[in-house]
């Protein structure tokens, strides 16, 4: 198999994994564990992959960017720190607003905010820890493995 093959398997898993995980956090939140949860739930994940995919990867170059930038003491273990939180919150953010307007619609926007934050804030602690995770173990072997020749 391919380097680039392996690459972008790393990268459809990470985002299956997590993604999956907060949107079916996301989903029980709004909806609770009812008949068609599983539905609801796959329906929001894959609108939020769609969503973030492509734009992920664009978003973590432009914040690590700006926290290299920003805070250029800061140790590398920091650094991958800040911008792992910074990427939970911005990530995080999108995720809620597919989810919220996948199983709401759109709405009056009080509405839309209430069930947004509420959205939000259920998924937050786990994507702060996965984001402590993935800024201090898997960000340092990604970029390692990225950086073998292909």
């Amino acid at each position: 198999m391919s380097k680039n093959v392996q690459k972008i398997g790393v990268i459809a898993s990470l985002v299956i994994i997590i993604g999956g995980f907060l949107t079916l956090l996301m989903t029980w939140r709004n909806i609770g564990f009812i008949d068609g949860f599983i539905v609801a739930w796959l329906s929001s994940f894959a609108l939020c992959v769609l969503c973030i995919a492509p734009i992920g990867g664009g978003i973590a170059f432009v914040v690590n960017r700006l926290v290299n930038l920003i805070f250029p003491a800061l140790s590398y273990v920091k650094k991958n720190i800040v911008f792992g939180l910074v990427m939970a919150v911005l990530m995080e953010s999108i995720m809620a607003v597919v989810t919220t307007i996948n199983l709401h619609g759109f709405m009056v926007l009080k509405e839309f905010v209430d069930f947004w934050l509420a959205t939000f804030i259920s998924a937050l602690p786990a994507g702060l820890a996965i984001s402590v995770l993935m800024s201090l173990v898997i960000k340092p072997k990604l970029a390692a493995f990225w950086a073998k020749p292909v």
